[in-house]
């Protein structure tokens, strides 16, 4: 099983748990999905979970920033965790 971190605008996280066909997003009690302040608040609620892999995904706004097109792909990288 593999966790999916994905960073939001405004500093914030959600996560979702399986594999790369079938994700499952973290919800909280009333069906939205969960949201976390930071990588280490992320770390503390999956404690007692074993990984095999951590990814961080990222929305890279540079080519918006700089005056080019928007480009939809994100920063996707395997994280330590």
């Amino acid at each position: 099983m593999n966790l999916y971190i994905e960073s939001l605008e405004g500093g914030y996280y959600v996560v979702a748990t399986g594999d790369e066909e079938n994700r499952k997003p973290v919800m909280v009690k009333d069906g939205k999905p969960k949201t976390f302040n930071s990588i280490d608040e992320i770390r503390v609620h999956f404690d007692d979970t074993t990984f095999d892999k951590v990814w961080l995904r990222q929305a890279t706004p540079y080519e918006e920033m700089v005056g080019q097109a928007n480009n939809d792909t994100a920063l996707e990288m395997e994280i330590k965790w």
